[in-house]
């Protein structure tokens, strides 16, 4: 591992019902909808980690991101209950990448992945603050 990469096992998970606006004129949650629920549980992650996007953005912090990736395995229903859960499955000073899955019960519907850049307000890359990052000790 490259001295600047970071591991993180953070995992968290949100249940959230398929409401009728999100779906499409078959019934069917929205693709587009998928990366609200996955910005859902992300930020609800951070939220439970003592930090809030909100105060991040005030202080001139951004996340953007860089990179998505969504495969659609199966359908999602109107009224059909799901969780999705967010995993940080890399972390360095500029940036955090994401694994999403979303299940019904016990059946995998939908599986993503995210990178998101770190930015000040000029749109640059930055550091994250350190309570966002602590490296590996020596």
């Amino acid at each position: 591992m490259n001295r600047n990469d970071h591991k993180l096992e953070h995992s968290f998970s949100v249940d959230v019902r398929v409401r009728y606006a999100e779906c499409d004129s078959m019934g069917y949650l929205h693709h587009g909808k998928y990366w609200e629920y996955f910005e859902i549980v992300r930020t609800d992650l951070l939220r439970r980690q003592g930090i809030r996007y909100r105060d991040l953005e005030a202080s001139g912090v951004f996340f953007v991101v860089y990179k998505a990736a969504c495969r659609y395995l199966l359908p999602i229903q109107y009224d059909d209950l799901v969780t999705v859960t967010a995993r940080v499955v890399r972390i360095t000073r500029t940036r955090v990448d994401h694994e999403y899955e979303i299940t019904r019960g016990d059946t995998r519907t939908c599986e993503a992945t995210s990178t998101l850049a770190c930015v000040g307000p000029d749109g640059h890359p930055i550091a994250m603050p350190p309570a966002l990052w602590s490296p590996p000790k020596d």
